[in-house]
């Protein structure tokens, strides 16, 4: 193997999205050279070995697992949601039953609470937020995320113990330059948290892997 394939094996394990848009046509082989060049896993001389070595390279196959399980997928936005990040502590898990009962689950309010070793996440809705810091009022929010949408989309009962799904959604948000603050799963339904601007972007996405081309 050469110092450049190997150069590039590491530089295309941290960028997929890469290898996807040159297995799709969409980069040429000739452009991709001068790009890794640019990105200095060739030297300008190298040109034409570069373009050899991608040749030769084996690029892992993109396969879109569980595609099929797409088909029959419904997918719902719900905009303005926040996410506030805690710290864990036992007297902050205590009041969240009383975040829990304040939630009017009949009037459709959010409220997705995630507990992991150090800290705890609670995702409502924006004009929750005061009712929600009146609760925890002397605890310092960490982190908090703001204009924030809930992507959420359901399978089919069949799609539970599929494999790829997961892998599908990342892939294809990553490649189109979409990134995730946060991702939920509560089979069926898997919950994908992005930022507002990208909501549409995104939703156009997934619903194009129902029906592909």
């Amino acid at each position: 193997m050469s110092q450049i394939e190997q150069r590039f094996r590491q530089f295309i394990s941290k960028s997929p999205e890469i290898g996807k848009c040159y297995q799709e046509g969409l980069i040429n082989r000739r452009s991709l050279a001068r790009y890794l060049i640019k990105e200095g896993i060739a030297r300008p001389n190298q040109m034409e070995a570069t373009i050899a070595m991608l040749r030769r390279y084996q690029f892992r196959k993109f396969k879109k697992q569980g595609i099929d399980f797409f088909k029959d997928i419904k997918v719902n936005i719900r905009d303005r949601i926040l996410i506030l990040e805690f710290e864990k502590e036992k007297e902050l898990m205590k009041r969240l039953q009383q975040v829990i009962a304040q939630t009017n689950y009949d009037k459709g309010d959010t409220l997705k609470i995630v507990i992991g070793t150090a800290a705890i996440k609670i995702f409502i809705d924006k004009e929750n937020e005061k009712a929600v810091r009146d609760i925890f009022g002397n605890f310092k929010i960490k982190k908090r995320f703001d204009n924030i949408s809930e992507l959420s989309i359901i399978f089919s009962e069949k799609a539970t113990d599929a494999k790829g799904i997961l892998s599908t959604i990342a892939s294809e948000l990553t490649v189109n330059d979409i990134s995730l603050n946060e991702l939920l799963t509560g089979a069926p339904e898997l919950l994908v948290y992005l930022k507002e601007s990208n909501v549409i972007k995104a939703y156009e996405i997934i619903k194009a892997l129902s029906n592909p081309q």
